[in-house]
């Protein structure tokens, strides 16, 4: 051995007794002490010409295969072991070489940057097996012996921090019972244009000072993890921090943190919250973390502990501790589809069940950042007897079923005793993913129509109640029920549909406002409104009435009603109307005087409505709404009460009149 290598080890040396021995009256860091004599042994290392054992690669080693995540073997290892020897990689204790993974990948990329090789992407190809077998020297030559390692991939020799700046973004962050990952701190670390600096370790505090609860830092924390942008670089359990009256603190070892000159890098602390978190401490209790100081070396090798710079030792960031799904923000949204039906004519059998009659489209949300579980779906069913006898849900229909995120579940119809009540579908199970929206669909087995219990133009609903909502069982990740009062939201409700072996269904063909304009005269105007529909039958040869009205409200029986308002304001005043068939062929007029419509086939009415001023009281803007058309299956009805009154808000047509 050379006397100058010889003299460099006796420096490196001495350097070591001097950091492990330090005067009585200093203040002993052992978790800086353990880094800096890491840091002399592996300069020993390097002087007497290769690194540890572990990481010591074999000379004129040749790659020969293209390397990326999910490789092994004789080259993944030597990789490796080049990797470690250039400072580049860290192997983890206990974990064997020959496996590339995320650490050898991430290690990969920084030497390619390093050495000017584009994309640096962490993928050992062509390009970058030249540059490592060149590297290796010449195949079956090994390197020379005793040549120095480099110290890394640090460039220049006096790197320092300029500046770290605290992120106010991440003041007062709540953290969930049991969450894992919770970032609680946030600063942008600036490296001076001196030369890059690689972090080497970071003192973490916690305060408890103010808080009404336990002032053990276990009692919310299991573990606290160091994070350089997206990339986790050290971590530490709270059992191993060390008290110090309210104050918990703990110097942190990092590695694989290398921040280049005059570029800036966001460093984070996150948390693990411990699980089951006393009721005492949640909400009230509100703890201050903080970064005491941050340990860096230079390229030259000096390890520098800094306690200033900019915002260190001074943020004192409040984390506050809450239940897990207050802090995940999780909420249950519940809501009907707008492609829901309205209420109408349903045609069921009267000799056999009709089903998967559709009572109900809906969607639910879950909001926040948990997942949750669906387990049980309470649905509200309400009917009416239009005068047959049923007195239970279950005389109209038998089973009822929730088809959910493409998954069906069919109970049978318990309401029994009454015309209203609510029917559970459970077991579900169903995983319901953090922001995303799922579809549900109600249908109905229908029971036959027997003209007893069962009557034409009964009726049945759903709906997903404030109730049903409440006693939804739903549980976020943690295991915990969403709570009924800020964590579900909204219903779902249905129109009721009608149920009849036969009936009809209406169709809007146009609307068209004629208003006669007058201007001489105040208040003289008169108007035209015409609402032009088809009518279609179905299941029977329906009779439509040939009369029409006008009344406030609703529709009169054995008429084509229409309902007109003033600003708003219902009125009947200077109003008439008439209707006519417009077909090209007449429909039959039955000697009672109703239009006959064949089952199956359709006949379009014109319904013309006229307003004149000043019978109506005044000028105003008017509105003509179709209210009802009656109906009936009795050719010598003169006065059908059936009246179809569904899905009419779109028969309407509006004009102002001076």
């Amino acid at each position: 051995m050379s006397m100058k290598k010889i003299s460099a080890l006796a420096v490196a040396a001495f350097m070591l007794v001097a950091v492990a021995v330090p005067a009585s009256a200093q203040t002993v860091d052992v978790d800086a002490l353990k880094a800096q004599i890491a840091q002399l042994t592996a300069m020993i290392a390097q002087l007497q010409g290769g690194t540890t054992t572990t990481g010591t690669s074999t000379g004129g080693y040749q790659f020969t295969s293209n390397l990326t995540i999910g490789s092994t073997g004789a080259d993944v290892t030597e990789l490796q072991k080049v990797l470690v020897a250039k400072g580049y990689l860290v192997m983890p204790a206990g974990v064997a070489y020959g496996n590339f993974g995320p650490l050898t990948q991430a290690a990969v990329a920084k030497w390619q940057a390093a050495a000017g090789i584009s994309p640096a992407a962490g993928y050992v190809g062509p390009i970058s097996r030249t540059a490592l077998n060149a590297m290796a020297g010449t195949p079956g030559t090994p390197a020379t012996p005793g040549t120095p390692a480099t110290t890394g991939p640090l460039t220049g020799s006096f790197g320092t921090l300029s500046d770290v700046d605290e992120l106010g973004s991440y003041n007062s962050e709540e953290v969930g019972d049991g969450e894992e990952g919770v970032k609680v701190l946030g600063a942008d670390v600036e490296a001076s244009n001196d030369g890059d600096i690689s972090i080497t370790a970071v003192k973490v505090s916690f305060d408890s000072t103010g808080t009404s609860g336990s002032d053990n830092l276990d009692d919310y924390i299991d573990s606290v993890s160091i994070w350089l942008g997206s990339t986790k670089i050290g971590s530490a359990d709270v059992d191993d921090f060390t008290e110090n009256g309210s104050v918990y603190s703990k110097t942190i070892s990092v590695s694989n943190a290398v921040i280049k000159a005059d570029k800036t890098a966001q460093l984070f602390i996150s948390v693990d919250a411990a699980n089951n978190l006393d009721s005492g401490d949640i909400g009230g209790d509100s703890w201050t973390v903080d970064i005491d100081s941050i340990r860096f070396v230079d390229g030259s090798g000096v390890s520098t502990t800094d306690t200033s710079t900019g915002d260190i030792d001074g943020m004192d960031v409040s984390i506050d501790f809450v239940s897990f799904s207050s802090s995940a923000d999780t909420e249950l949204k519940i809501s009907t589809d707008s492609d829901s039906p309205e209420a109408g004519i349903v045609e069921v059998d009267d000799s056999s069940n009709t089903d998967n009659v559709t009572l109900l489209k809906g969607k639910l949300k879950l909001e926040g950042t948990s997942d949750a579980t669906l387990d049980e779906f309470p649905v509200t069913f309400t009917a009416t007897a239009n005068g047959g006898s049923a007195n239970g849900v279950d005389d109209i229909a038998g089973s009822v079923t929730l088809k959910i995120d493409g998954k069906e579940y069919t109970e049978t119809m318990s309401v029994t005793a009454a015309l209203a009540g609510t029917v559970t579908f459970d077991n579900l199970d169903l995983a319901l993913d953090a922001g995303d929206t799922v579809e549900f669909e109600v249908l109905a087995d229908v029971n036959d129509v027997d003209g007893s219990i069962f009557v034409n133009g009964a009726t049945l609903k759903a709906d997903v109640t404030t109730s049903n909502r409440n006693l939804m069982d739903v549980e976020n990740e943690e295991g915990d029920q969403l709570s009924d009062s800020s964590e579900k939201s909204g219903t779902a409700t249905g129109e009721a549909q009608e149920l009849r072996t036969s009936g009809i269904s209406l169709t809007l063909v146009s609307v068209t406002p004629k208003p006669v304009a007058d201007n001489a005269v105040a208040n003289n105007d008169s108007g035209d409104f015409v609402i032009k529909f088809k009518v279609t039958a179905s299941g029977d040869t329906i009779y439509v009435s040939s009369l029409s009205d006008k009344q406030l409200t609703g529709v009169t029986a054995g008429y084509t009603t229409v309902n007109v308002d003033r600003n708003g304001t219902a009125t009947v005043g200077g109003v008439s109307t008439r209707i006519i068939n417009v077909d090209t062929v007449e429909p039959t007029v039955t000697s009672a005087g109703t239009w006959t419509i064949e089952d199956g086939e359709s006949a379009t009415f014109e319904l013309t409505t006229t307003v004149s001023l000043p019978a109506a009281g005044s000028s105003g803007n008017f509105q003509v709404k179709l209210g009802g058309v009656s109906w009936t299956t009795d050719e010598t009805d003169a006065t059908p009460n059936n009246a179809y009154t569904s899905n009419l808000n779109s028969f309407k047509v509006n004009a102002t009149l001076n």
